[in-house]
């Protein structure tokens, strides 16, 4: 696989896997929702259904911080992470629709299946293509749909085609999810921009990153009264790999222009010793 000349890169992959283990956060925070008592049956609480589908949002943004980044170990990683997940998802179908399952259940799970392949492709287009400036472009445009694709679908339509059979929505659901979604697409930005190599890019994935955290970390004054200590302390934790993200982005970019700097000021040097 040939790569472009990225100084910063083995800090890009450090922030994008920071922004992989914040996302995958969510589910401890799903297990630790009050009234949650997993089971082994074929139920919606069955403890595979339950973190495959809360840990969707850590595999899309590993499948794009990777795809931007384009190191061969992190893409060699993502590529397992992605395959593993889309496998338990077409098994979890498969089930479904032997049981009888809900049919948003089993839409729920088909749309968790187009993502999941859609993320691989552009991981495997990152890693196969032959022209490295095509294959990170390609790659990672490919992966960004799998992961507006889930975002979207997730945090915002499911949840209404679920509440249309029951009338009337509830009051603040919609500003709620949209909230959502929007929080979940900073995140992705977030991974593109940090794995990106250009320093601008690297600063504001790093800026997206901080917000993101921030909050998380102002949400868990709310969440410890109504969910408890625990869940507040996973959502500190969370915001905390936010930040520590941008730590690492920040250094990416500062390593990307040093090198530049460098190398243009060993140009002058280069054509003074020809001359």
């Amino acid at each position: 696989m040939k790569t472009l000349p990225d100084a910063g890169r083995r800090p890009a992959a450090l922030s994008v896997l920071a922004l992989t283990f914040a996302a995958w956060l969510v589910v401890p925070l799903r297990l630790l929702n009050p009234g949650m008592e997993l089971d082994l049956g074929f139920t919606t609480s069955n403890v595979v259904f339950v973190v495959e589908n809360a840990a969707m949002m850590s595999t899309v943004v590993l499948a794009v911080g990777s795809a931007a980044v384009r190191a061969r170990r992190l893409l060699l990683g993502a590529v397992a992470v992605a395959g593993v997940h889309l496998l338990f998802q077409v098994g979890t179908v498969i089930v479904q629709l032997a049981v009888g399952a809900q049919a948003e259940l089993v839409l729920g799970t088909l749309s968790g299946i187009l993502v999941l392949a859609v993320a691989l492709a552009g991981l495997l287009i990152a890693l196969r293509l032959r022209n490295p400036r095509s294959a990170r472009w390609i790659g990672l445009a490919v992966a960004l749909v799998g992961a507006v694709i889930h975002t979207l679908w997730t945090s915002a339509l499911l949840p209404l085609v679920s509440m249309l059979p029951y009338g009337d929505l509830m009051p603040g659901l919609v500003g709620s999810l949209l909230l959502n979604a929007s929080l979940g697409l900073l995140g992705v930005a977030a991974a593109a921009l940090c794995g990106w190599a250009a320093p601008m890019a690297r600063r504001i994935g790093a800026l997206l990153a901080a917000m993101v955290g921030l909050l998380g970390i102002m949400a868990s004054v709310v969440a410890l009264g109504a969910f408890g200590g625990g869940y507040a302390a996973v959502q500190v934790l969370q915001g905390l790999l936010m930040l520590t993200a941008v730590v690492f982005a920040v250094l990416a970019a500062r390593r990307l222009v040093a090198a530049r700097r460098l190398a243009a000021a060993a140009v002058p040097d280069t054509v003074a010793a020809e001359t």
